[in-house]
């Protein structure tokens, strides 16, 4: 499935249709790649202004970051596809087959591979927008918000997927360093989220 070649609408009537993928991975994967992408554009509005000019070379930084980013979950929109669907695969495997489980639990590891790169590459994108938003462009500081909560659903997501998988997994060893691990990694993503709704309040943001 080469989901950068769809539209916006294409994707959605892909998604809603009565089939297991893509699925919520895919679709939170596509989500971290617009929050870079918002990133960026803070970043892009900021580059070149003379208001701004000190902070040029860290905007550039964030631009090359966001482009890793953004196709890094880009490809894991189609990596999430590919593991799910190699895990019904090897469910589908005949009951004679002696290496049926060992094939269930390597497909199932794949799959939680996937959606733990997912909430790393979100947790970096948080990380990111809490540099766009203190230091870029004030008049464009409601995107790199934009960008932040995009990101923090993407991490979430993540983190929904790999739960779910780790459920089936037999390998109790396995599962203690993939939670210890997604633990460490959602921790850092809520220091940076919790930094950025400080600055959402300097701004003057109202919450509702």
């Amino acid at each position: 499935m080469d989901i950068r070649g769809m539209t916006v609408e294409d994707l959605c009537n892909k998604i809603k249709e009565k089939t297991p993928t893509p699925g919520g991975g895919a679709v939170g994967a596509v989500i971290a790649a617009l929050g870079a992408s918002l990133n960026s554009m803070v970043a892009n509005l900021t580059v070149g202004k003379k208001k701004y000019e000190d902070f040029d070379g860290m905007m550039q930084e964030v631009l090359a970051h966001m482009d890793l980013i953004i196709e890094k979950a880009l490809n894991l929109a189609e990596a999430d596809i590919k593991a799910f669907d190699s895990v019904m695969e090897a469910y589908k495997l005949p009951k004679e087959d002696p290496q049926k489980q060992e094939k269930i639990q390597e497909a199932l590891k794949k799959a939680i591979e996937t959606p733990f790169e997912l909430v790393a590459c979100a947790r970096d994108v948080m990380k990111f927008s809490e540099i766009v938003a203190r230091w870029g462009n004030k008049n464009a500081v409601s995107d790199a918000f934009s960008a932040a909560e995009l990101a923090r659903a993407a991490c979430k997501i993540g983190e929904y997927n790999v739960m779910i998988n780790l459920k089936s997994i037999d390998d109790d060893e396995y599962k203690v360093k993939i939670l210890d691990c997604l633990r460490e990694v959602m921790g850092e993503a809520k220091v940076y989220y919790e930094r950025i709704q400080e600055l959402v309040k300097e701004n003057g943001f109202t919450r509702i």
